[in-house]
């Protein structure tokens, strides 16, 4: 009994942020697939999320160290104030994974995976007016992949802080994605 209490008042508390967060689709309903104190760190960590949690944090690195290079580089003000917002947004997505990552009792690496460390390689080489065109046009992948992986973790998450993480992001990583096309469509 107590142990359904304590689900219901998980469940209420991720409803409510939803809904604060305009995500009307989400019911108490999707929430019931937990196992007892999912949100507590107390229970395994599901593959999927610790997969959700390495790929996340790595991304986000990425795309701070993306951005502060672009910070550094273009010569286009549209292009710096993007990059500009996006190390202030993934600092702080950055910060509330790693406290994430402590309630589930998990590392939280600050390195690369080896995938994005050679998607920066790349980046990272490049000069002038193509390096703002490959940096934005990264960064619109980086996000349609993020929102993905996002969007799966706020369905498919066992863990209730994980889920609230990916549940509460999503949007603004939308945002972000919608930032990124427009200012590809705008570069020359």
């Amino acid at each position: 009994m107590e142990r359904k209490r304590i689900f219901m008042k998980h469940a209420l508390a991720i409803w409510v942020l939803a809904l604060l967060l305009g995500i009307t689709a989400c019911t108490t309903a999707d929430l019931g697939t937990s196992t007892g104190g999912g949100g507590t760190g107390t229970t395994a960590n599901s593959q999927a999320d610790k997969n959700f949690l390495a790929s996340a944090a790595s991304s986000n690195q990425l795309e701070i160290k993306l951005s502060e290079l672009a910070q550094q580089r273009s010569a286009n003000l549209e292009v710096r104030e993007f990059a500009k917002l996006m190390v202030q947004q993934h600092t702080k997505f950055s910060n509330e994974l790693k406290g994430v990552a402590q309630q589930m009792r998990l590392t939280y690496s600050t390195n690369l995976t080896q995938g994005h460390q050679t998607r920066y390689d790349k980046v990272v080489k490049m000069t002038g007016a193509g390096f703002e065109k490959a940096f934005v046009q990264e960064m619109e992948m980086l996000y349609q992949q993020d929102i993905a992986i996002y969007q799966q973790a706020g369905s498919n998450s066992t863990n209730f802080a994980l889920r609230a993480y990916a549940l509460k992001n999503t949007p603004i990583l939308q945002g972000h994605l919608r930032l990124a096309t427009q200012l590809k469509n705008i570069l020359p």
